[in-house]
């Protein structure tokens, strides 16, 4: 309009024009019917996304394993799960606590198979695989009716990407770029993985399964000094989450009070929540929510989610959902590195969430295209491999001393270790979502599965 046109500054217009294009993309310029049936297919996609996270929430999968199936596993870790459900047996769940120290510490190949195939096999998560060949199906219908070719154009065309052929120009290069490399991160494993069935007495299959990959990567970090359960003793939970805390602080010149617990709105006992203040101002902010731990029906990755949009009248809410590992019985929850980095990056999430400025929160979250989303934490998260970030968020659970020099700098040189490799990994998911929300999406689940075998590096 002439108003907005000549009435408004910059910054306003380019929040009415996303306003106006989140209409359209909503299907405000479609005729009754067309409007009638795109409603339809919207909320039987969310549906179908409400069920696949169930399943994935719900999923209460029971594993058991003698000890010396977990050989190579801590004695606390095996310790901790033996005869809860069997006796003489310990039950493993899906849920990262559990996977992550067997894919990456048990020798025991056939158990991390088990554990692999109950998480990513057929048959894992009951129907997700049928759910999910149903949802993109549903989307392509969703995208055609908007008048776009696929479901990833769709999606794509309000990135700062700008389309699904940026994208993929862009994982080709980089996929070029990195197959040398990755090669040579392949070989290595391999070869770790011969010497260590020689050594077992067992037969070398001559090639590295999925549920390889953590465990020789882990034996690769060893052998340059970086042992990830002696470096836990040095990053208790507490001590972590109070220190990043403290960092964060006085990089923003923020003060965060901790309300205490029934003052709150809460969903769960461990859930803990923070009042943010400017401290130069003393004026409030907002405030975010942590739950930490994992337990039944819980969202199982690490991810933020804003609760409350700030206005001018009122400051943001927002909540870091994380899953890691609980403190036990006489002795306090220990982080791996990787943990810790995790947290690091999360909690630069609920920054940016509470301190971006501005009115556009109605209209893009944080204000800015979801693929930049990533960029501030992406940034902050390289402070967990500074020395001087490392020393502060370190503290021996018994001792009370720092990460030792020698430690600590093994870790740093051994931080771009299979970067190739792993990088290829993240290059193979990405395809594996632009396909499966591309022109011809898989149909059934078997095609799916077959969709994933085809790309799976």
């Amino acid at each position: 309009t002439e108003e907005c046109q000549h009435g408004l500054g910059e910054y306003e217009r380019h929040f009415v024009k996303a306003s106006l294009q989140d209409f359209e993309r909503a299907g405000l310029a479609l005729s009754r019917e067309d409007s009638a049936e795109l409603q339809r297919l919207l909320e039987e996609d969310s549906k179908v996304c409400s069920a696949y996270g169930k399943n994935l929430g719900g999923d209460a999968t029971k594993l058991l394993f003698a000890p010396e199936e977990l050989k190579g596993c801590t004695e606390d870790f095996i310790q901790e799960r033996l005869g809860k459900d069997v006796e003489g047996k310990c039950t493993i769940s899906l849920k990262y606590p559990d996977i992550i120290p067997i894919g990456q510490t048990c020798e025991v190949a056939e158990t991390r198979r088990l554990v692999s195939e109950a998480r990513e096999g057929m048959n894992a998560y009951k129907n997700n695989l049928e759910l999910v060949a149903e949802g993109v199906q549903l989307r392509k219908q969703i995208a055609t009716l908007l008048g776009y070719p696929s479901w990833a154009e769709y999606i794509c065309t309000k990135r700062m990407s700008g389309s699904f052929q940026a994208v993929d120009e862009f994982l080709t290069n980089l996929q070029t770029k990195l197959e040398a490399a990755g090669k040579d991160d392949y070989e290595t494993l391999l070869r770790l993985k011969k010497d260590h069935c020689r050594d077992m007495g067992i037969v070398f299959d001559e090639k590295l399964n999925a549920w390889d990959t953590g465990y020789y990567g882990n034996e690769l970090l060893k052998s340059k000094g970086v042992d990830s359960e002696k470096i836990r003793e040095y990053f208790p939970l507490d001590h972590v989450v109070s220190t990043t805390m403290e960092i964060y602080q006085e990089l923003l010149g923020l003060t965060f009070t901790e309300l205490f617990q029934g003052t709150y709105w809460s969903w769960h006992k461990e859930v803990r929540c923070f009042h943010v203040k400017d401290t130069a101002s003393d004026n409030s902010i907002g405030h975010f929510y942590l739950d930490l731990h994992p337990r039944d029906g819980k969202y199982g990755h690490a991810a933020i989610f804003h609760l409350v949009k700030h206005n001018s009248t009122h400051g943001a809410v927002d909540c870091m959902l994380c899953n890691l590992p609980a403190s036990t019985e006489g002795k306090p929850s220990l982080l791996r590195h990787q943990n810790v980095v995790t947290f690091f990056h999360e909690f630069g999430h609920i920054m940016h969430g509470l301190c971006s400025e501005g009115i556009g929160n109605s209209t893009r979250l944080a204000k800015c295209p979801r693929d930049f989303v990533e960029a501030p934490s992406q940034m902050l998260e390289n402070w967990c491999w500074q020395k001087s970030i490392l020393e502060r968020l370190s503290k021996h659970y018994q001792t009370g001393v720092k990460l030792p020099d020698a430690m600590l700098n093994d870790m740093i040189q051994a931080k771009h270790v299979n970067v190739a490799f792993g990088s290829l990994r993240q290059i193979y998911l990405s395809r594996l979502d632009l396909e499966i929300h591309g022109p011809h999406p898989p149909k059934t689940a078997e095609e799916l599965q077959s969709l994933v075998d085809k790309l799976r590096p």
